[in-house]
Parts: structure tokens; sequence; C-alpha cells
């Protein structure tokens, strides 16, 4: 169990704000609530359920262009019902398997805002993942990501059991998406050198490069 979990402020970096605390609390899993919750002051990062559908097709019908900029979510002939469908699925196996981590992310009243995870978890000698997170447009500028982002880098950081034991997480960003790398530099990242490969963005393979934050740094950044 991790009750409390307080991401210490450090001093200034050069060319960002003083890193701020956040404090992240991370629910026991139960019999009858198995799967792991993460509350941070203004979001709850949960599983997505069948119960979500009916906004999060809406949500996802209004932010379609926001999204398909970003995120291979959707194809252009993909229904929002269908993309839902393949998320839950998805959310479901990962969970199932622990090859993923897969989260929504809930504001105080409880609206959908967007969604945070690890895609893909690998473990061996070094236990590694690749992240994954995106904010519907209505919710942007306002500094969730950075709170969610934190929120999950504080549990997927963390040893086995009190979290997923990850030694390092790599998150791929396009070079000329500028809000995101700003967003994973104050949470910690690095830019991995001149590593890069395509992915998949929407209906086209853009150039994404690496960038990394391992538990060392992590420790060392927030404590």
């Amino acid at each position: 169990m991790v009750p409390e979990v307080n991401v210490k402020a450090v001093g200034q970096t050069r060319g960002l704000s003083p890193r701020r605390p956040v404090r992240v609390h991370i629910t026991t899993p139960t019999k009858e609530s198995p799967a792991v919750c993460i509350e941070t002051p203004r979001l709850l990062l949960r599983p997505l359920a069948e119960a979500d559908r009916a906004e999060m097709v809406r949500r996802l019908e209004a932010g379609r262009d926001h999204l398909a900029s970003l995120l291979p979510l959707n194809s252009e002939e993909d229904s929002a019902d269908k993309v839902f469908s393949r998320q839950l699925e998805l959310a479901t196996q990962g969970d199932a398997s622990g090859k993923s981590f897969r989260r929504i992310a809930t504001n105080r009243a409880g609206e959908i805002v967007g969604a945070f995870g690890l895609v893909v978890i690998r473990r061996g000698l070094e236990c590694n993942a690749d992240l994954s997170f995106w904010l519907f447009p209505d919710y942007t500028g306002v500094g969730l990501a950075r709170e969610g982002l934190l929120a999950l880098m504080s549990y997927s950081l963390a040893d086995l059991p009190e979290g997923l034991g990850m030694h390092r997480i790599d998150g791929w960003v396009r070079p000329d998406n500028v809000a995101c790398q700003k967003v994973i530099s104050a949470c910690g990242f690095t830019k991995s050198g001149d590593e890069s490969t395509h992915l998949a963005t929407g209906e086209s393979w853009q150039i994404h490069e690496r960038w990394e934050l391992t538990v060392l740094n992590w420790q060392r950044e927030f404590g």
C-alpha cells in the first residue's frame, strides 16, 4: 500500500519553472475492487469501464480532429463507438496480463478529461515501458497533463509490490510537438540522443524521438 506519496519540489531547472509537488494517493486493490486507481488533487486515474461508453463516445466524436493529430486512436472509417470498444478491450487485457497499464483520467466533477498509461510493459533484467498520455482539447493548458503524468510516474517507478517496478519509461514524441516536450521535461524526462523511429499518427507515419525517465533520475529529481 502507498497511502500518500508527496512528489517533492526540487530546485529550478534551466529553462523550466521550479518543479512543484503533487500529492498522490494510490488505492489498495481489494477483492471487490482489484484495479489500482491513482488520485491527485484534481484527477482520478482509473480503469475505463463500460459505463463510460456514452460520455467517452461523445467526447471522442467532438475531439476527433484534435486526437487524430496526436495519436493512432482511430482511422477515418472507425466510429467513436468502435474506438471505445477497442480501448476498453486493451485496458482490460493489459490489467489481466500485466503487459500494459491504461487509465482514463476524470476530474473532480467526474468528467473524463483524457488518459494516461503505459501501453507496452517489458519485464526482464531491466523493466521498461512505453508511455502514452493525452487530454481532450477542453482540458489542456491548465497543468492537468503534468499532474497526471507525475502521478503515473510515481506509481510506475515505485518498487514492487507498491508500484510497477519499472526501471525506465520511454516517451516517443514528434519533434514539432513542443507542448508535449515541455510537459515531459517538467516531469524529469530527457531526450535520448538522436534515437528516433517512425510511428503511426492518425493516418500517417511520422518521426518520433525517444525521451526517457529512469528510476534513478526520478529519485534524484523528485525524491
